[in-house]
């Protein structure tokens, strides 16, 4: 809803025959100057902007145990592995978002304040025996102000270490980066702390070359970050460091993350590393190739755990309305150790019954050896999902799933921004 300031010609309204004579009167709108959009609000010299999100989702069923299967990074269709005795579980989760971001034109260039107020509210249950829980406060909220060199203090948004250009093509992803999410620095340990609490520096070199410097998780032990990215149609790159525990002086945590992605016509390529200094490093390579109607896409990826993975995927529209997925991924849980491998083999078939309505269809097959975290095991799950998206922002799906270990989930989700 944009309140533009109105000015009142009232003699022009009293003599229409004189309008033309008295020539043009507009008002410049600073959001329209600053070439801000969305739900916004001016006055002569700030624009606020509005936005909002809410995200629901509910499951039940019988799903929620502690026996691993691959280790932390299994989930098939979901998340479970059901050792729990048959017990009723269940999840029952709400978020929000309310974002506003005031901004005014500065000789140095836009001035902003930013906040958004997150909040969410959360009950669960295990073996029928439910905990809530619930929060409400600043998911961020800082001041910055720059155009092609921008300094933002306070409680940020996000951190200035990229961690983009480190996930698997395909639509499956691989086990290692199911877990890690990507390529991860931290290896789990440490106090890498990013984000929250900082003071950051940013540069915009132009033809695609930023970098930046900033304190950030000063909130806790403090971290130094740097960072170098590059980006065009062809080539995205990055490379940020990052050394924590500055303020106490010790300097023991030191981290990197790296990626690049290379587009070459129906190609693309991407390789990234991460890596600390207690010993810690995963890597990733990954390849996608669009064929007419085929997507094809392999990954291979490892840990300095001795882990190693390796995932094919494949997707084929074969019209408008049915689209085909199939995919294959395997992990070696340590290289050293015989016969702790798994392997699973996926399938997916989306028809799209009108521009808002899908159907889905799921299903997988999972077997380990004897030496892997969950001893033998063979594991065959699906999953059926209907997903609605009638527009305005707004989604929804409900699915049912299930698996051969006695493990059923059913799930409901709706979420929509307002911006």
């Amino acid at each position: 809803m944009r309140l533009p300031i109105i000015l009142m010609a009232t003699t022009a309204l009293a003599l229409p025959a004189a309008g033309a004579d008295l020539g043009v009167l507009s008002a410049l709108d600073v959001c329209d100057e600053l070439g801000l959009s969305g739900l916004t609000i001016s006055s002569d010299t700030n624009c606020l902007q509005v936005s909002a999100e809410l995200y629901y989702e509910f499951h039940f069923g019988d799903y929620k145990g502690d026996l691993p299967v691959l280790g932390s990074g299994y989930s098939g269709t979901i998340d479970w592995t059901d050792d729990d005795g048959g017990a009723t579980d269940w999840d029952s989760w709400v978020d929000a978002y309310l974002i506003m971001v005031g901004t005014a034109p500065s000789d140095f260039g836009p001035a902003k304040v930013a906040m958004e107020l997150y909040g969410y509210d959360y009950a669960e249950a295990q073996n029928g025996v439910g905990v809530p829980e619930r929060s409400l406060g600043f998911d961020h909220a800082y001041i910055s102000i720059g155009d092609s060199t921008v300094l933002t203090a306070g409680l940020v948004e996000d951190s200035i270490f990229n961690e983009d250009d480190d996930e698997a093509f395909g639509w499956l992803e691989s086990f290692i980066s199911d877990e890690t999410d990507g390529v991860a620095f931290d290896g789990g340990a440490g106090s890498y702390g990013t984000g929250d609490h900082a003071i950051q520096l940013v540069r915009n070199f132009g033809n695609g070359l930023s970098a930046g410097i900033a304190l950030e998780s000063l909130d806790d032990q403090g971290s130094l970050v740097g960072v170098v990215n590059y980006g065009s149609e062809q080539l995205t790159a990055h490379v940020s460091v990052l050394a924590g525990g500055i303020l106490d002086g010790s300097f023991n945590d030191i981290a990197l993350h790296s990626g690049v992605t290379a587009t070459f016509d129906i190609f693309k390529l991407r390789g990234a590393f991460a890596a600390n200094n207690s010993g810690w490093w995963n890597a990733l390579a990954s390849a996608e190739a669009t064929l007419d109607m085929f997507t094809l896409a392999g990954t291979i990826d490892g840990t300095s755990e001795r882990e190693l993975g390796l995932t094919g995927a494949a997707t084929a529209k074969l019209n408008d309305s049915f689209t085909v997925k199939l995919a294959a991924r395997y992990l070696d849980a340590d290289v050293n150790l015989a016969n702790d491998e798994g392997t699973e083999l996926r399938g997916r078939v989306e028809y799209a019954a009108s521009e808002t309505l899908t159907l889905a269809a799921e299903g997988g097959y999972l077997w380990t050896g004897a030496a892997a975290p969950s001893g033998t095991q063979t594991i065959a799950d699906g999953l059926l999902e209907l997903i609605w998206t009638p527009g305005a922002n707004f989604g929804s799906s409900i699915a049912v799933a299930g698996n051969s270990i006695g493990a059923y989930k059913v799930s409901f989700l709706a979420s929509r921004t307002y911006d």
